[in-house]
C-alpha cells in the first residue's frame, strides 16, 4: 500500500490509518503518502510515469524538477477538475481542495494502475492504491453480499469493471475521474478508446505501427530496464527495439524444476519455451537469466499472492511471476513485460473462433464452478443467470454497431470486453506481484497510443498473413530471426509437474478439515474433497484464461479462503 486518503470527514487522527507515510491534513480532507505535494488549501498527489512531464511542466510553467505531484497540484490550479485529461501515461491523481471543498481522484487511461474507493457518512470518500488500507482505516467494511460472491465464483479471478468482490469498495475504471464536491459525487470518464475509420492501406498501416512500438518503447528505454524474455513474439520484439536504445540488455525467463520432463502440451500451451528464448538471447546478445522455480515455492507463495492483490487472484500464476520477480529485483529495479500484447493484437484463441459471441471466452466451465458450491448458495445465487446478464449488458455497450460486417462487429466487441475483463485482470497481476517485491513492470504494449490505433484496424489486417498478431510481425519483421517471428502463440508458463498437484491436493485436504473455514458458508466441502481426489490434469480444458486448469482451480479455492479468513470477511446474502 503506497497511499490512503480520506474526504470530508472529522476523522483525522493519522495514526489510525494503518499507513506509515507522513500525513498532510486540510480541514476535514487527510491524505497519507509519500512525496505528496501541498499549496495553501490544495494537497495533491500523483504517482506512476508521466510520459508528458517535460511537455507538461513548460506548459505549467514548472521546474523541469517538479514532482508528479507538483505537477498534478499545478494541472489542477490551471484546468480546474478537469485537468486528468492532461496527464498522459500511467499515472494515479488526486487534488483534494480545502477551500472549494472539493476533490477530483483520478485513474489512468488503460488502468495500469489499481485505484480503490468507498463512499461512507453523508459525503465521505475514502481511497487507496489497496483495498486492505482501507479496511484498516474502518471507512470500509470486510462485508461480501449475493453479487460480490457472484462475481467471485461466476467470473473471478477477474472482476466487472468498477468492481471489487466487497459491496462498498469500488474500483474506479480506466480513463475515469471521481470528482467531488461537497458531499455530490459523480463519476467523469474523460478517455475512451473510440470507434474510428480506419484508413490507411495495409503497407501505412504496418508502418505506423512499426512507429508507434518504437515511441512506445522509446518512451521507456532511459529507465534502464531488464526484460521478461519468453521468446514469444511479444517479449522478443520489445527486446529488439530496446536493444536499439541500449548497448548492454539483461533479461529473465522463468521455467519449473523438472519443466522438460512434466511438460504436456495443449492447444492452449503447444510448446516450451527454453528454444525460443535461447535463439532470442543469441540473436540480440542479452545477458541472460534463467529462474527456475521449485514446486513447493509456488505453493507456498500463494498466500503471499493474496496479501499483495488484495483478492483471490490466478493461484500459482500469480505466485510464480511474484517469485520470478524476486529474482530479478536482485539485478533490476525496473523490467519491460510483453503484457497486453494478445489482447491489443489479437493473439488468444478465443479472436481466432468462428463461434458466436455468446459468454466470456475466458471464463467457462460454469457447470463446474456452480457445482462446487453448497445446494442452498447455489440456489440463491444462480450463477449462470448473473453472468449471463453481466455478459449481455457489457456486450451490449461494447458494440459498435451494425455499420459494421457481422464478423468485425463480433471481433470488435470481444476485443473491448477483453480490454475490460481479461486485460485489467492481467494488469493488476502484474504490477502487484512486482511491485510486491520492488520491481517496477513496465508494459509499453498497452500505451493508449498504440491501443487507440489497434482498436480501429480491421481485423483482417490484425490477422495478416493468415497467423494470429499478422500485423505485429509485419511491423517487426526484420527485427527478429524467422523462428522467432513465426513462432505459434504460447502463454506465461506455468508448472505441469505432478508434484505441484500433490501439494495442493494437500493443502485442499487439510483445509477441508478445518471446521471452521470460512470458505465452508459457501462452498460443499465434499465436492471439495472430490475435486482434490480426482485426475487435476494440468492439460485440460483451462476454467479461466489459457492457464488455470484442476491443479489452479485447487489452488484458487484456498486463496479465496485465506482470503477470507485473514480480513474476517462478513457474508450478507
Amino acid at each position: 500500500m503506497n497511499y490512503i486518503g480520506i474526504y470530508h470527514t472529522d476523522y483525522t487522527r493519522p495514526g489510525s490509518v494503518g499507513c506509515d507515510a507522513p500525513c498532510i491534513t486540510k480541514g476535514r480532507m487527510m491524505l497519507c503518502a509519500h512525496n505528496a505535494a501541498s499549496e495553501g488549501g490544495l494537497v495533491a498527489l500523483a504517482v506512476g510515469r508521466l510520459r508528458n512531464r517535460r511537455r507538461l511542466a513548460e506548459e505549467l510553467d514548472c521546474p523541469r524538477n517538479a514532482s508528479l505531484s507538483q505537477l498534478a497540484l499545478r494541472a489542477y490550479l490551471r484546468w480546474g477538475t478537469t485537468y486528468p485529461i492532461h496527464l498522459e501515461g500511467p499515472v494515479v491523481s488526486c487534488v483534494m481542495d480545502e477551500d472549494g471543498d472539493a476533490m477530483v481522484l483520478s485513474r489512468d487511461r488503460m488502468g495500469e494502475l489499481p485505484l480503490f474507493y468507498a463512499r461512507f457518512g453523508q459525503g465521505g470518500v475514502v481511497f487507496s492504491d489497496h483495498p486492505d488500507a482501507m479496511l484498516k482505516s474502518a471507512k470500509a467494511e470486510p462485508l461480501v453480499d449475493a453479487d460480490g460472491l457472484r462475481e467471485l465464483f461466476g467470473l473471478g479471478p477477474a472482476r466487472s469493471p468498477g468492481r471489487t468482490y466487497y459491496r462498498d469498495i469500488r474500483t474506479l475504471e480506466p480513463g475515469c475521474a471521481l470528482v467531488m464536491k461537497g458531499s455530490d459525487a459523480r463519476v467523469e470518464r474523460y478517455f475512451r478508446i473510440k470507434d474510428r475509420p480506419h484508413e490507411q492501406e495495409e503497407a501505412a498501416t504496418v508502418a505506423h505501427t512499426r512507429e508507434l512500438l518504437e515511441q512506445c518503447v522509446a518512451d521507456v528505454a532511459s529507465l534502464r530496464p531488464a526484460v521478461m524474455l519468453s521468446g514469444g513474439l511479444d517479449s522478443t520484439a520489445l527486446t529488439a527495439l530496446l536493444c536499439r536504445h541500449m548497448k548492454e540488455v539483461r533479461s529473465f525467463s522463468v521455467d519449473y524444476a523438472d519443466g522438460a520432463k512434466d511438460f504436456r502440451a495443449n492447444a492452449f500451451r503447444p510448446e516450451q519455451d527454453a528454444p525460443y528464448v535461447a535463439l532470442a538471447v543469441q540473436a540480440f546478445h542479452t545477458q541472460h537469466r534463467v529462474v527456475t522455480l521449485e514446486q513447493a515455492d509456488l505453493a507456498n507463495a500463494l498466500g503471499r499472492a493474496v496479501s499483495l492483490r488484495g483478492f483471490p487472484g490466478m493461484a500459482d500464476i500469480d505466485s510464480s511471476l511474484l517469485l520470478f520477480s524476486g529474482h530479478i529485483v536482485r539485478y533490476d529495479r525496473r523490467v519491460l513485460s510483453g503484457e497486453c500484447g494478445d489482447e491489443v493484437f489479437g493473439g488468444y484463441p478465443w479472436f481466432r473462433g468462428e463461434a458466436p459471441l455468446e459468454g466470456f471466452p475466458w471464463s467457462g466451465s460454469l457447470e463446474l464452478r456452480e457445482s462446487l458450491l453448497l445446494p442452498d448458495v447455489r440456489e440463491q445465487l444462480q450463477l449462470a443467470e448473473y453472468v449471463g446478464d453481466v455478459f449481455r449488458t457489457r456486450r451490449a455497450q461494447a458494440d459498435p454497431g451494425a455499420e459494421y460486417a457481422p464478423k468485425e462487429r463480433r471481433l470488435k466487441t470481444m476485443q473491448r470486453l477483453c480490454f475490460e475483463y481479461f486485460m485489467t485482470n492481467l494488469q493488476e497481476r502484474a504490477v502487484r506481484m512486482c511491485e510486491g517485491v520492488g520491481v517496477e513492470v513496465l508494459t509499453p504494449l498497452c500505451d493508449d497510443r498504440l491501443v487507440q490505433y489497434l482498436y480501429n484496424v480491421p481485423w483482417e489486417m490484425k490477422f495478416m498473413g493468415g497467423q494470429e498478431k499478422g500485423l505485429f510481425r509485419a511491423a517487426v519483421a526484420d527485427l527478429l530471426p524467422e523462428k522467432l517471428l513465426r513462432r505459434t502463440k504460447s502463454p506465461y508458463p506455468k508448472t505441469c509437474s505432478p508434484k505441484y498437484g500433490a501439494i495442493v491436493r494437500s493443502m485442499a485436504r487439510r483445509l477441508a478439515a478445518e471446521k471452521d473455514a470460512p470458505l465452508f458458508q459457501v462452498v460443499d466441502r465434499e465436492r471439495l474433497l472430490a475435486l482434490a481426489d480426482s485426475e487435476l490434469n494440468p492439460a485440460d480444458t483451462p476454467w479461466f484464461g489459457q492457464l488455470m486448469a484442476g491443479p489452479q482451480l485447487l489452488a484458487y479455492l484456498w486463496q479465496v479462503n485465506r482470503w477470507m479468513e485473514e480480513r474476517d470477511i462478513t457474508l450478507r446474502l
